[in-house]
């Protein structure tokens, strides 16, 4: 009977050898070889059943049992079912009084094997690495049923079998399926791990190729690139060849070079697994590029295959954003130099070794707010690009030069003796004296410098001297040059429009003779005839082509005209000399009554100058002929200048106007 029983487990092990070889090795092959699989079980059946142990004629014992219990959890339904019926067949040919259950221990089997596949085949796949005693009970149960069938032996002999077959039955018999299963499971465990590799490598392969951001392996000991994939070559416009078998240092920006060195030799050393970087690339059209590198360990065997894994992202978009943003966050954005920001932290981080002599300069603009006020920002902020400029020129060796305020410059001049700094200042007033505003007002700048020579001076008491000196220096030259910018300004005015010099003298003239029959000193009388000449000089501001418009002005032209006298105010404020005459001049246009502009004052909240120079004004434009309206005679103007006395003009003065003035009788009229 053991003679039987070795020549069937020899048999059963065959299978397991032709379970471990092609085309099994590969597990999807596996099942769609199920027809093959169940023929093979079936054959390998009935050489187990050609050396059965023969209890008696047509009573056989043999392996079947095992072979397709541990079919059925290996394989499953379909090929468990084709070979146990090529058995079942066998069986039926053989014949004898055994012969049902020999059929019913096949089905039995069958059914015990597929049920446990179908339940229990996945779950022990993934909690392989331990002894599964489900086998031995599979095994066990399989056999107890076994022991069943048996009762359909004829009774004659069922005692006999039961003595004979019990305990080979019931011992060995789950024994020889616990210890197949192990061979069988090992074969299925290793193809499970073979489909996983491979659906691994697949699935790399995969992410790798098809991946959105670049993608490459690089040998870290020779730093030669191994593989790339289609978007890293898109990234820096290589095709695959060039790229392969090359170094990363050939693509690299020559100043980003040693920085990556350094951290893949890190990764090669083991002192990191895994790190990320931006650093510059060179494209094949020779454009520079930045990109976001996350990097790590891909091991293979023996540390002389160790690679890196590389993930790259193009984040030159974002890294130009970030440049922006610090350049802005540290530059003026209309003269392109640095800030008062920057400028604070260079002094607090500047050292004096290695910079001594160092020249601290500050500069100052003059006239820029009256160039502000009587031609629009837009010329000021042209006349500060133009300096800024003109300072980079002047100081070209230099890269430390700042707009700190409005109308304010400042300049760290590292070696500059005061010697060599003051030609070069004195060359930039030149150059800024000879830039015009409309052709007509120049602007100029003042300096105020100190140099440092002693490495233990604080360079923020430096600083607190230059602007000292500048203070002085703008005091000598302040008040006469705004003073020429203002003359400067109306003389530019007269320049575009004839007509409003002509009118401007006469409305001066009148005022001058209406403040003298009033009574006033002769300073006040010199005041109100300059007045009057500069009473229009916000019209600096007003377009031309509403200036000199020959018709009625429109709505929006009329409230665009409206705002000169408040632009003559601003220009005249901004000078120190003529602050007094700005209100005047703002003035001039209200009425009496209130119903004026621009704050509809009334009465005698008017100031007095203005309230003369409104009646001049008013004359003067009756009677000076325009292209749309013939001038009328001083008669009428008059006539009219008295209608409006109490509601556009000061009654009192109109009639000294009107009789002391032009001579006219008041009463009469």
């Amino acid at each position: 009977m053991m003679v039987n029983v070795l020549f069937n487990i020899a048999i059963l092990l065959t299978l397991s050898v032709f379970f471990a070889t092609y085309p099994f090795k590969n597990p999807r092959k596996l099942y769609s070889y199920h027809i093959l699989v169940g023929i093979v079980i079936g054959i390998v059946g009935i050489l187990v059943m050609l050396n059965p142990f023969i209890l008696e004629e047509g009573i056989l014992f043999d392996s079947r049992s095992i072979l397709i219990v541990v079919s059925g959890m290996v394989f499953g339904l379909i090929p468990t079912l084709i070979g146990s019926g090529v058995m079942a067949l066998y069986r039926v040919l053989v014949g004898g009084a055994g012969l049902y259950a020999g059929l019913a221990i096949i089905i039995s089997s069958t059914i015990v094997g597929t049920l446990w596949h179908h339940f229990r085949y996945t779950t022990v796949l993934e909690k392989r690495g331990h002894i599964n005693i489900e086998f031995y009970l599979v095994g066990l149960v399989d056999h107890a049923i076994m022991l069943l069938c048996m009762l359909l032996i004829p009774s004659s002999v069922r005692s006999q079998v039961f003595s004979v077959m019990t305990f080979p039955t019931l011992v060995f018999y789950p024994i020889e399926t616990y210890l197949l299963c192990l061979l069988f499971f090992s074969q299925a465990y290793r193809l499970a791990d073979i489909a996983a590799l491979k659906k691994s490598e697949h699935q790399f392969k995969t992410i790798f190729e098809r991946a959105p951001i670049g993608m490459s392996l690089t040998n870290l000991k020779t730093g030669s690139i191994e593989s790339i994939n289609q978007s890293y070559l898109d990234i820096l416009g290589y095709t695959r060849e060039e790229m392969l078998g090359h170094t990363w240092a050939e693509f690299s920006h020559p100043e980003d070079v040693e920085m990556s060195t350094r951290a893949t030799q890190r990764m090669f050393l083991g002192e990191e697994d895994s790190f990320s970087l931006d650093k510059r690339f060179l494209k094949k059209d020779g454009s520079t590029i930045w990109a976001n590198l996350s990097l790590c360990i891909f091991p293979k065997e023996g540390l002389e295959d160790l690679n890196s894994l590389c993930m790259t992202v193009d984040i030159t978009k974002r890294k130009h954003a970030e440049q922006r943003v610090l350049y802005a966050s540290t530059h003026d954005a209309l003269t392109d130099l640095y800030d008062r920001v920057e400028f604070e932290r260079v002094i607090s981080t500047m050292p004096m070794e290695g910079n001594l002599p160092l020249s601290v300069v500050f500069a100052d603009m003059n006239r820029l707010r009256i160039i502000n006020e009587a031609f629009g920002r837009e010329q000021g902020n042209q006349i500060l690009k133009r300096v800024a400029t003109i300072l980079q020129e002047t100081f070209s060796d230099c890269a430390s030069i700042f707009r700190v305020g409005g109308d304010e410059f400042a300049l760290l001049l590292p070696g500059y003796t005061a010697k060599e700094c003051e030609p070069c200042l004195e060359a930039v007033v030149e150059e800024v004296s000879t830039l015009r505003v409309m052709g007509a007002v120049a602007p100029s700048i003042s300096f105020g410098l100190y140099v440092v020579e002693d490495a233990s001076f604080d360079l923020n008491e430096a600083v607190k001297l230059a602007e000292k000196h500048l203070a002085t220096q703008k005091l000598l030259d302040s008040s006469q040059m705004q003073g020429k910018a203002v003359y400067a300004i109306i003389n530019t005015l007269h320049e575009k429009n004839k007509r409003e010099e002509a009118h401007s003298r006469r409305v001066s003239e009148l005022s001058e003779q209406l403040g003298r029959a009033y009574g006033l000193s002769d300073r006040s009388c010199i005041e109100l005839r300059l007045v009057g000449l500069l009473h229009d000089i916000g019209k600096i501001a007003i377009a031309e082509n509403i200036l000199n418009k020959d018709g009625k002005l429109s709505p929006l032209e009329w409230e665009e005209m409206k705002r000169h006298a408040e632009i003559g105010f601003r220009i005249l404020s901004s000078v120190e000399d003529m602050q007094a005459l700005a209100p005047y001049v703002l003035a001039h246009h209200e009425h009496y009554d209130g119903t004026g502009y621009p704050k509809a004052l009334h009465g005698e909240s008017i100031p007095l100058q203005s309230r003369m120079i409104s009646i001049a004004d008013a004359y003067d434009a009756m009677t000076s002929e325009r292209a749309y309206r013939k001038a009328v005679s001083a008669g009428e103007a008059a006539k009219e200048i008295k209608r409006c006395a109490g509601s556009q003009f000061d009654p009192e003065l109109a009639k000294l106007f009107i009789e002391q003035v032009l001579t006219i009788s008041y009463d009469h009229l």
